[in-house]
């Protein structure tokens, strides 16, 4: 299979349960397959975190997004309901992530594979000193899908764009029967986009609400339509993992 362009479908959707020691309890469904090549694996995965259960403070070894998409709770000081989306770089901690009474589901998604969460302070060992880099967004509103086929034009608007790191985190809105080419920048290790709302036609594919497409930079560009509805799609840029960390993974 091509990592090139990997599409992140809801079919059968066979979530594994997962509990650890310290009280974290959750659901997990992999949208790509996992193969032992980490810098070829990307990973596109949705958490079911369950009521009023916590995700302690980690860290990870690789780049990654957060897609909160259903539910609420906090994140660190934040409170966080759909869609708020956080990136935490290689080796920076974050969290805790601490489920509302309803739980809360959110995409994790990076360009390469990660071989799990270092726990902190307990896994202090495997830290790396380095470059530290967090955001979080505000809460994305989803248009309805009445509003959304009203659409007379596309729209793209950048939430955040961070030009030395190749960070970016945008809405794009196309309306019906709409064809658009995505540029992928160079500096970037590859684009990730969610459906929020709407229809995307790719290749046989159609994708629904919180389907996903990874896109990898050697893309280049890639064609995005719509058919007899309008679509409104979260685009993330990841950024590249920093030299510092780049000699070794984890």
């Amino acid at each position: 299979m091509s990592n090139s362009v990997l599409y992140g479908l809801k079919a059968g959707e066979n979530f594994k349960y997962h509990e650890h020691d310290n009280g974290l309890k959750y659901y997990r469904y992999d949208y790509f397959e996992i193969h032992d090549d980490i810098d070829a694996c990307p990973q596109s995965y949705l958490i079911k975190q369950l009521p009023n259960i916590t995700n302690p403070l980690h860290f990870h070894t690789q780049n990654q997004f957060q897609v909160f998409i259903e539910g609420s709770g906090n994140f660190g000081r934040h409170e966080v309901k759909p869609y708020v989306v956080h990136y935490a770089g290689a080796y920076t901690g974050y969290g805790p992530i601490i489920a509302g009474n309803q739980g809360l589901h959110y995409l994790t998604l990076r360009s390469s594979r990660d071989l799990g969460a270092k726990f902190l302070p307990a896994q202090m060992e495997f830290f790396k000193k380095g470059p530290k880099h967090h955001y979080t967004s505000p809460s994305i509103p989803e248009d309805s899908q009445a509003k959304l086929d009203q659409l007379q034009q596309r729209q793209l608007h950048w939430i955040h764009q961070d030009v030395q790191s190749g960070l970016g985190v945008g809405e794009l809105k196309l309306p019906k029967n709409d064809v658009f080419m995505l540029e992928i920048p160079q500096n970037v290790a590859g684009i990730f986009m969610i459906v929020m709302q709407g229809y995307l036609i790719e290749e046989d594919h159609c994708l629904r609400k919180n389907e996903n497409v990874y896109l990898s930079r050697d893309e280049k560009s890639h064609q995005l339509k719509t058919s007899d509805h309008a679509a409104q799609i979260l685009i993330l840029h990841m950024p590249l993992k920093d030299q510092a960390y780049e000699v070794s993974a984890e």
